[in-house]
């Protein structure tokens, strides 16, 4: 018996950063409907050159989604809209939608962070919510060109309302080139990928270090370490355990972060953390570089956030956030904290009285 394809969907990707570059550049590449809100230069050069998505064997893929600058040229019914935008811009985000009326489309969110499709479920019912990952990184190169810094990963769904059956747009992902795998718990699946994000993270902010050095020096992997168990810590008073996500075994980096050599732990975390993220700077330190508001909220606000709610303390991501807060609304001297890792010590030491570095979850 012939097996029915899979009909193409009208997708409009609701942010054209990296992410949303990514994912719409393979939407069309296969021969969805792809619509790309984005920034007036991105939409500008989208439609002189095409969408350019460059690969890391060296191939490039350019492709023609409709890129729009605002939401009034989408059509009046979308199959879906997947949320790309920065953390600190859901409300704004899901303010534009609500006044569109979909009353139909699936709302994927991919953002960082934990709360972004709680957020949506809230504004929109959980039954159209579908919490997504991403553990492929990607940055953008110029308007209307992202790059993909390593094939190695894939995306991970996981339903909002139990009563989502996802396995039909698990199969539209995996015919667009994408691993998908599905998870049964949102939140389990998105804290495992906030571990991810957190490691190398902020420091390398502060410091205006790479994330190698932060991983390979023991005193900034002291850091690392604390702020990877306090997460844990938190993960586990909210009821989590850590799960596995495409291309990456959390739990078993989660038992190392808790329990294995330091020495053998840093070097191992070294080499992955450089081969990982490829030529992409961790995004808090990207965004500090080029004056961008930070995500805080989506990180180490996020540990701090919810371990306040949860009754753990945190007392590591409150330093770092406090410092970035302070950094990105130049309350503090970036020169200041560039390779001093004395003062962050210091600071994260007047955060933790009593010794943060033998803290254990």
């Amino acid at each position: 018996m012939p097996v029915k394809p899979l009909p193409a969907r009208r997708i409009l990707v609701f942010g054209a950063g990296a992410v949303g570059g990514y994912l719409g550049a393979m939407l069309s590449a296969f021969g969805h409907e792809v619509i790309l809100l984005g920034r007036p230069a991105v939409v500008e050069a989208i439609r002189r050159h095409g969408l350019i998505l460059l690969r890391p064997d060296g191939l490039q893929l350019t492709t023609r989604p409709h890129a729009i600058p605002d939401l009034d040229a989408v059509p009046s019914e979308v199959d879906a809209i997947f949320l790309t935008v920065k953390a600190y811009d859901t409300e704004a985000a899901i303010a534009a939608i609500q006044r569109q009326g979909w009353r139909s489309a699936m709302l994927f969110c991919w953002q960082n962070g934990v709360d972004g499709e709680g957020r949506l479920a809230a504004a929109f019912g959980a039954d159209r919510v579908v919490a997504g990952t991403l553990t492929q990184p990607v940055s953008t190169v110029a308007p209307g060109v992202v790059r993909l810094e390593r094939t190695r990963g894939g995306l991970g769904l996981a339903p909002m309302a139990p009563i989502q059956d996802l396995r039909e747009w698990q199969a539209i992902l995996q015919l667009t080139g994408f691993s998908t795998r599905l998870y049964p718990d949102p939140q389990a699946m998105k804290w495992s990928k906030l571990l991810l994000n957190l490691i190398a993270n902020a420091t390398c902010a502060i410091l205006d270090w790479p994330a190698e050095r932060v991983l390979r020096d023991p005193r900034t992997f002291a850091v690392e370490r604390a702020a990877f168990r306090e997460a844990l810590a938190v993960m586990r008073a909210l009821g989590l355990r850590p799960v596995s996500l495409p291309g990456y075994p959390i739990p078993l980096l989660a038992w190392a972060m808790r329990w294995g050599p330091a020495s053998v732990v840093r070097t191992l975390l070294a080499f992955m953390g450089a081969r990982g993220r490829g030529e992409k700077p961790p995004s808090l330190h990207q965004d500090l570089q080029r004056g961008a508001r930070l995500e805080i909220e989506a990180y180490c606000g996020a540990v701090v956030r919810h371990g306040a709610r949860a009754g753990v303390p945190t007392p590591v991501h409150d330093a770092l956030a406090r410092i970035l807060e302070d950094l990105s609304r130049g309350r503090e001297d970036r020169a200041a904290w560039r390779d001093n890792v004395t003062a962050l010590l210091e600071r994260i030491g007047r955060s933790a009285p009593g010794g943060w570095t033998a803290r254990r979850p």
